[in-house]
């Protein structure tokens, strides 16, 4: 776009893209959320630059500031983007003078960036030409990745949470119907209750009654926990009862409820006893994302305890669901706060150990973990490519590596290997395929070469390692939790190893699964990704991880108190309108309702002066996990700064603002580096509020 065709540009001036623009300050560990996205067009000559900037409509706070702090920021942002095609750091704002208002209320500006030696100097103008603000100087400080890394962290580090469901009225006319073996007393407990319910012992039974001129049922309920059944059968049913199921247009108004016991882990500590379940789990996670609607998944504890939330759980509409207790929960992917980064020493032995992903972590265990003893375990060990030169590498480095071809699907093979390994301080398990198809399509060979080295290989190693003091480090899927449409194998196999991380806890080993989402890499799984497959993983929700990004997030959950943890990417763009119900709570801030001014003064106000500092450092609390993704207050620790927990200068921006929405008050951006901890802002909130009642 010329000048002529932009009033107010001088000549010369070229239009930057900034369509991408958040999402690559994201990727540096700047989060902004759509409040805070204001840059609606950047131009620049040289170290000029030029941007318009404005609120959305829904942004609010016409009569409450004199220049809208989410603005005022944008009009900061546009001095930042000279600096995003450095790759020597990021550069951030770090001190104004010379802030002057000249005019209130503006919803839009044109900004006006010129560098100079004391600093950057800005321009603000209205939509009438008139100015707005002008700045002095405008201190940039370079940030490094280092600094930032909290904050990428807390975007992509992920646990899974179960959130409480209020149960609805179930519907009483509804026509039901059992299918199958009942193994863990589905049937009986929903006589018991005197719900209607037709038996079939199998398909075949439920066709003749519809041949015969029985009504299709609306919900037919399957019990898919078989203690005696091993996982690869229990996913092959599921398989053909789902691929039966689809090809049968008469039960296209039917959903199918499959019911396990233990298969998932809805409370803290919960053991997951039920692999098989487990696996069908992660199997028809990914039959629900290709057909909504259809199928719907139940964990139960005690079918008899839980037989009205059975009910409540089918009419809810939401797709999975856990009973515990006689109430509902369901899953939903939360951010989770990054633990301080552990490392790993002694013997480790990595499963996968010459593919792609394990030689690059075989190198981060040699170089940041200082790990001197490598026991890499691969189908053509010493003979697979690039084995040699990773030997003589890491040999270099000082390691003592061994690699051993071993088919780790096998348990005697790995039996044998193992032996000679005295005292292994961890195992990490990054073998495994991938081989995507429809579910409809998906044949038992192709399910079973992807369980066998994924699934079957990780239960051998359990079997075999059983040492409480060896860590124990699965490397799974995103796919298993999220059930990537295409991917019902791989999702089925994945599950296994979240299970299995549960259960080893449960015994008073260690287990962590890692739930990773794809990584950019040569050679690895998804290096014949098309860029069709790559744009679809994408619109998902995430994106692929950098090398380094990986590595970072591998050594913060090292260091985690989950068993399940998934160190992912997200595509922020792509968490916005009809995203799954896992993912809802991963979509950008700033949709819910604003607090009332008086929130805080009302929570204050029926409770006694010895219980007020306690209630205000709970608002506080809440609050700032709210602006930093958190599950919860608890997250927050009350004496830890909020620097330390990853709230960046946009974060503070947020948190001042709703603060100030919540209290009536009219809070700094200084606010959080004022008052650095919770206990300390809570304080001075108690304070304002007082003096203004006085």
């Amino acid at each position: 776009m010329s000048s002529s065709e932009r009033p107010g540009l001088p000549d010369g001036v070229r239009e930057v893209d900034i369509d991408h623009l958040y999402h690559r300050l994201a990727d540096r560990g700047l989060q902004y959320g759509p409040v805070f996205r204001g840059l609606r067009a950047v131009w620049s000559r040289d170290d000029e630059v030029w941007a318009d900037a404005a609120l959305d409509q829904g942004s609010g706070g016409d009569g409450d500031y004199h220049l809208h702090p989410a603005l005022f920021d944008a009009a900061l942002q546009a001095a930042l983007v000279p600096g995003l095609d450095r790759e020597s750091g990021t550069f951030l704002p770090f001190a104004l003078r010379g802030v002057r208002l000249h005019k209130a209320g503006a919803r839009a500006v044109r900004v006006h960036t010129v560098p100079g030696e004391g600093g950057v100097t800005l321009a603000l103008t209205g939509e009438d030409g008139e100015p707005v603000a002008t700045v002095g100087a405008l201190a940039m400080r370079p940030v490094t990745a280092d600094q930032l890394d909290a904050a990428v962290q807390r975007t992509q580090l992920l646990r899974m949470a179960w959130k409480a469901v209020v149960q609805p009225r179930a519907v009483a006319d509804q026509h039901w119907a059992f299918l199958g073996t009942d193994h863990i007393g589905v049937t009986g407990a929903l006589k018991a209750i005197r719900r209607p319910l037709d038996t079939h012992p199998s398909l075949g039974a439920l066709d003749l009654a519809l041949r015969n001129g029985a009504p299709a049922p609306d919900v037919v309920i399957v019990s898919c926990t078989d203690e005696e059944a091993p996982v690869r059968s229990a996913a092959q049913r599921a398989l053909v009862l789902v691929q039966e199921w689809l090809a049968d247009r008469r039960l296209a108004g039917t959903r199918l409820v499959l019911v396990t016991r233990g298969a998932v882990a809805a409370r803290a500590q919960e053991d997951v006893p039920d692999a098989p379940g487990a696996a069908v789990w992660g199997l028809l996670r990914s039959a629900q994302s290709e057909h909504p609607g259809r199928f719907v998944l139940v964990d139960v504890d005690d079918p008899e305890d839980g037989s009205h939330a059975l009910l409540a759980a089918v009419a809810s509409g939401e797709p999975q669901l856990a009973v515990r207790r006689g109430a509902l929960f369901r899953p939903r992917l939360v951010r989770c706060p990054p633990p301080r980064p552990a490392a790993l020493t002694g013997t480790v032995v990595v499963t996968g150990g010459t593919g792609a992903l394990g030689r690059l972590l075989a190198r981060h265990l040699v170089t940041r973990h200082d790990v001197g003893h490598l026991v890499l375990l691969s189908r053509r060990g010493p003979d697979a490519p690039g084995a040699a030169e990773l030997t003589a590498e890491l040999t270099t480095a000082g390691a003592r590596v061994e690699v051993h071809a071993c088919d780790v699907a096998d348990r005697d093979d790995l039996a044998r290997v193992l032996a000679g390994v005295p005292a292994p301080s961890a195992v990490i398990h990054t073998a495994g395929v991938v081989s995507d198809g429809a579910v409809g399509t998906l044949t038992p060979r192709g399910l079973d070469r992807v369980l066998r080295p994924k699934a079957d290989a990780a239960l051998h190693l359990h079997d075999l390692v059983k040492d409480p003091e060896c860590a124990f480090v699965l490397f799974s899927s995103v796919a298993g939790l999220t059930g990537n449409a295409g991917q019902a194998n791989y999702a089925a196999a994945n599950g296994v190893l979240d299970a299995l991380a549960h259960h080893r806890r449960a015994l008073g080993l260690r287990g962590t699964s890692l739930a990773w989402g794809l990584w950019e890499s040569e050679g690895g799984m998804g290096s014949d990704l098309s860029a069709t497959e790559l744009a679809r993983i994408k619109r998902s929700g995430f994106a692929p991880l950098g090398h380094e990004q990986g590595l970072a997030l591998f050594d913060a959950a090292l260091a985690g108190d989950e068993a399940v943890l998934a160190p992912v990417r997200l595509n922020e763009a792509a968490l916005t309108g009809d995203v799954p119900p896992v993912l809802a709570e991963l979509a950008p801030a700033g949709t819910a309702a604003p607090a009332s001014s008086d929130a805080l003064r009302s929570r204050l106000a029926g409770l006694p002066e010895t219980e007020r500092d306690a209630a205000a450092l709970d608002f506080v609390r809440e609050a700032a996990a709210a602006v930093l993704g958190y599950d919860g207050p608890d997250d927050v620790a009350p004496d830890r700064e909020f620097s330390a927990v990853g709230l960046d200068s946009i974060g503070n921006l947020e948190l001042s603002r709703r603060l100030a929405s919540a209290t009536g008050l009219r809070l700094p951006a200084t606010l959080t580096f004022d008052h650095p901890t919770p206990v300390q802002l809570a304080a001075h909130l108690r304070r304002l509020l007082q003096e203004g009642e006085a």
